[in-house]
């Protein structure tokens, strides 16, 4: 059982309940980079990659007004999204353990389930619709809205049920920090010959190769956004379904 330590509950590594967990998370980073390249591709904004989202705020503000403010709704999908699981982790600490652990990356899948069935469902009015022609308030607008705020309200879920892999950071969504961090110790190792800068960049970059392999299985694949969102969702429910919890002698060595 984990203790009711602050830290744990909002810092959650997945080393404290998971066996394999560097994989595990590794996999799902892999999902966020596929969500993440297929929703450029349909909407023009990112459902992951956040940082990304605040450039095109901006930059398409004036002259697509409609594009830019899908890029907001990420935005504030994903706050919610990560709110959510820190709100839950407070309120009943249980959802920070293994059960509670699992319990979130379910519902992740089945929000992005909801994204896919539903999505171009109940929200007709998205489909054939350019994205660069979509008028603020007007249904397809508000379809492509709702759209975009689900898959990054799970993406974001996803990013905050663990955020650690043992000792090592684990960025689902967030590639941008581990790239420069890893790049960082890269340099490091090179220069300074020291074993403990080979083995943090060599893991520090294992999260962004798995965002692009994501993008590039997207990139090169001709299925669409329902169909790539529903293999996301069998792979976050798969992660969850093979997890199991950690023994607390295998705790004792992953530490």
């Amino acid at each position: 059982m984990k203790s009711d330590d602050d830290v744990e509950l909002v810092d959650a590594n997945a080393a404290d309940v998971l066996r394999h967990p560097f994989a595990m998370v590794l996999i799902l980073a892999m999902v966020a980079g596929a969500m993440d390249a297929r929703d450029y591709q349909s909407f023009e904004v990112f459902t992951a990659n956040q940082a990304g989202n605040m450039v095109l705020l901006w930059v398409k503000l004036l002259s697509q007004p409609g594009v830019a403010l899908l890029s907001l709704g990420s935005l504030i999908g994903a706050a919610l999204g990560i709110f959510f699981v820190v709100y839950l982790r407070s309120w009943r600490h249980w959802f920070s353990g293994a059960a509670g652990s699992r319990s979130l990356l379910y519902l992740a899948a089945f929000v992005l389930a909801i994204t896919s069935v539903l999505g171009n469902q109940l929200f007709t009015a998205t489909k054939g619709a350019p994205v660069q022609d979509l008028v603020v308030w007007t249904e397809a607008w508000a379809a492509a809205v709702a759209s975009v705020m689900l898959s990054a309200f799970a993406l974001g879920t996803l990013a905050t049920v663990f955020v650690g892999a043992g000792s090592h950071k684990a960025g689902v969504i967030a590639s941008t920090g581990p790239y420069v961090d890893g790049t960082r110790y890269l340099a490091a190792g090179l220069i300074y010959k020291d074993p403990k800068y080979r083995s943090q960049w060599k893991y520090l970059l294992a999260f962004p190769a798995a965002w692009s392999v994501g993008a590039i299985i997207v990139g090169l694949s001709p299925l669409n956004r329902e169909a790539i969102t529903l293999l996301g969702v069998a792979v976050v429910a798969g992660v969850a379904f093979f997890a199991r919890r950690v023994e607390p002698q295998e705790h004792q060595k992953s530490t």
